[in-house]
């Protein structure tokens, strides 16, 4: 297969550069944008996907003069090919953000106009956070985007919780208490987000900061005992 490409985007090297854009240029004017599919021919024949897939190879090797970049910029070419899937994405998180007051897009979500995936392109975004150019970064910053759904979870039943304690005057949550407020993750079943918390630090799987901040509260570890369970579990002098 590696053979065989090679020797297609060789061949693109016959059609004279200035010949090979033309058609670009023809294409742009009839389809309003330079995304020729990778194995489109023209009529005569000139595999124009791949020599766009070759200017792409010649440009990062720096095989391509100024005066070619400048040209082929005014066809508004696009050099990452991924890039107008992103940008599309983006918009689309801009218009739920504007519609919905937040940008936790459900997984399955699908526009309404063209039914585009935007649940599986938000989703994405969170496989590679760590390795996202900084710009988009940013941008998604913009939209107030969450990239750890889990710690934005904890965080609003933590909210929901001192709500509770607002209203009731302590942590004591029955376990099948839940909130009326939905989320891209679904009711926010508040009795048993309680619970897990207990859990957690029996397994000390929760933070010394979410400890703290639930200490701070007046949560009960041990509703039934009445005994501070982190007390217990971090005295060794017992």
């Amino acid at each position: 297969m590696y053979r065989d490409l090679a020797s297609k985007l060789k061949e693109t090297e016959e059609t004279p550069w200035d010949v090979a854009y033309e058609h670009l240029a023809t294409y742009r004017k009839e389809e309003t944008n330079t995304l020729v599919p990778q194995f489109y021919s023209t009529d005569d024949g000139f595999t124009l996907g791949f020599w766009l897939l070759k200017l792409r190879q010649d440009r990062a090797s720096g095989l391509l003069t100024e005066e070619q970049i400048n040209r082929l910029d005014k066809l508004k070419f696009v050099w990452d090919p991924h890039e107008p899937h992103w940008e599309k994405g983006f918009a689309e998180t801009q218009k739920y953000r504007a519609k919905f007051g937040d940008s936790l897009v459900p997984e399955n979500y699908l526009t309404e106009d063209d039914h585009y995936p935007l649940g599986d392109w938000v989703r994405a975004q969170r496989l590679t956070e760590g390795n996202y150019p900084r710009e988009k970064y940013q941008r998604l910053c913009t939209v107030d985007y969450v990239w750890d759904l889990r710690e934005y979870d904890w965080q609003r039943a933590f909210a929901a919780l001192k709500l509770y304690k607002e209203e009731h005057g302590d942590c004591l949550v029955p376990a099948d208490y839940f909130t009326d407020e939905e989320s891209v993750t679904g009711e926010l079943e508040l009795g048993q987000w309680v619970i897990q918390q207990r859990v957690n630090m029996v397994y000390s799987w929760l933070t010394e900061e979410k400890m703290l901040a639930l200490d701070a509260e007046g949560f009960d570890w041990t509703p039934e005992s009445g005994e501070p369970l982190h007390l217990h579990l971090y005295n060794t002098s017992d």
